[in-house]
Formats: structure tokens, C-alpha cells, sequence
């Protein structure tokens, strides 16, 4: 299926959405399901944990971009109580599987091929990131991904992990 295709109508439906993430609430659970061990994504799971949770997708250069930093954070900060949590909107779980298989992740990921996830989060670029304090607050959302948003996004983790 085309990209665009199934894409725009997604920014459509999330222009009139009217469950939209706000700073300042608590993180929505989503269906979006982890493959080891099918439970879907609830951030009350990670509750005393700082979060970052990622929308990506295999054919989004910005959120393959972002891959090799996001698993230095994980490494770096997990022993710290940082977490992040990456969920795939791709519809084909083998395009998926093989792109894991290339490059390589140190964080879990869950699927939600239908696109329901980014709906309840009224996702509207790609990537999209939501950081979580450790009570599933959401403090801050960043669009898309840069070489420079990285020190910013590492400072704002480092100050949810020590207020």
C-alpha cells in the first residue's frame, strides 16, 4: 500500500481528533501489542520509569535516523530507570521483522498495523516522540528527528530521571 496512501488520511483523522496527548496529562494506553509477550502498550506499566515512547515506521528515513541514538539512551540511561518504548505502524509484520534483522533495536517494540495507537496520540509527523515522567505524565512531545534535537531530548530525560 502506498505510503502516502495510508498516511494522510491518518494526519486527517488525527486533525479532528478529539482524544489528542496533551502536555502536562497522563499517557492513554493504546492496542499496539509487544510480540514477546502480547500485552499491549500501557505506560501505567512503566510507572517509575521515565519513557520514551516512539511512533516509527520502516519506510520513515528520520525514525531509522533516530535508531542508533535511541539505543545508545537505552544503554546509557536504562540502569538509571529510563525506558524506551518504539511502536511500529508498519502493516506488514515480515517488512518489519526483516528490517529488525538489519538494524538492529535494544528496546521493545510493539506493532499496531491497524493505526489505532497514533490516533489516540493524534500523531502528526513521523517520527513522534512522548516523554514520560516516572508517573506516565506526558512532559514533552517532539516532532520528527534531527541531529540536533539529540542533546536537547538527552537533557530533558536526564531532568525527569533526577528532579
Amino acid at each position: 500500500m502506498n505510503k502516502a496512501l495510508f498516511f494522510f488520511p491518518l494526519l486527517l483523522l488525527g486533525s479532528f481528533s478529539t482524544t489528542a496527548v496533551e502536555l502536562g496529562q497522563p499517557a492513554p494506553a493504546c492496542p499496539a501489542v509487544f510480540s514477546e509477550t502480547k500485552l499491549s502498550v500501557d505506560p501505567s506499566n512503566f510507572k517509575g520509569k521515565v519513557v520514551l515512547l516512539d511512533f516509527w515506521a520502516t519506510w520513515c528515513p528520520p525514525c531509522i535516523k533516530s535508531m542508533p541514538f535511541f539505543n545508545g539512551l537505552h544503554q546509557e540511561l536504562g540502569k538509571d530507570g529510563f525506558e524506551v518504548v518504539a511502536i511500529n505502524l508498519d502493516e506488514d509484520r515480515d517488512t518489519v521483522s526483516q528490517f529488525l534483522t538489519e538494524h538492529q533495536v535494544n528496546y521493545p517494540i510493539a506493532f499496531d498495523p491497524q493505526g489505532e495507537c497514533p490516533k489516540i496520540y493524534d500523531v502528526k509527523a513521523m517520527p513522534s516522540s512522548y516523554l514520560l515522567d516516572k508517573s506516565g505524565i506526558v512532559r514533552k512531545i517532539h516532532l520528527g528527528f534531527r541531529e540536533g534535537d539529540q542533546a536537547l531530548l538527552r537533557e530533558q530525560i536526564k531532568s525527569l530521571l533526577n528532579p
